[in-house]
């Protein structure tokens, strides 16, 4: 389990992250007012390190990832619904850290509207991925991967584990760079209370 403090994050291979944001800045609407403000001294204290993004930039159409089968899917096929997307790999410590807690979450707010997707970001074997969540217990996490690390150039993460905050409306609200205790009792009620305010 994830101390309070943020472990030491492992490093990605280095992505445009100038590039990356002036994209995500140039995407229409760019200016709209990010709701975790109203909040944003609750949500850093559940969340140390957690940045909140003003204003909040639209992810861009056509952000791809992949089941377990190997099958394309869209985030925009979630729209609608608040998006925790976690970024991790098999070989990052961190992570192994990290999943059970969202693996929870996941189990105790996706009836009320919230998506986890965690996505294994770069070259991740099936195999590997399948033996991570054996070993990890996870039951209610879907396997996703992203072996091209579309999601990390496009969203800016510089390390693993990278989790992103999604509004319905498909504005990136927060970042998070590191683990956290993402079941934790004060995380799982401020994301229950913007569930609900959606």
């Amino acid at each position: 389990m994830p101390s309070n403090i943020l472990t030491p994050v492992m490093p990605i291979k280095p992505v445009a992250i100038v590039i990356a944001m002036w994209l995500l800045a140039m995407a229409p609407g760019v200016a709209a007012s990010n709701p975790l403000l109203a909040n944003a001294s609750a949500w850093q204290a559940a969340l140390p390190g957690l940045e909140i993004l003003t204003p909040a930039p639209q992810v861009p159409t056509g952000l791809e990832f992949e089941d377990a089968r190997g099958q394309s899917l869209n985030l925009s096929a979630t729209a609608g619904r608040l998006r925790l997307v976690n970024l991790w790999a098999t070989w990052c410590a961190p992570c192994r850290e990290e999943m059970p807690a969202l693996d929870r979450l996941s189990a105790r707010l996706r009836a009320q509207g919230l998506s986890v997707l965690a996505i294994a970001s770069g070259p991740n074997a099936m195999a590997d991925i399948e033996r991570f969540y054996e070993r990890a217990d996870l039951t209610t996490l879907a396997i996703h991967r992203d072996p091209a690390s579309q999601f990390a150039a496009t969203l800016g993460a510089t390390a693993l584990p990278s989790t992103f905050l999604i509004g319905p409306n498909g504005r990136v609200l927060a970042r998070l760079i590191g683990d956290a205790h993402w079941d934790a009792p004060a995380v799982v009620a401020l994301i229950r209370n913007q569930l609900s305010n959606e």
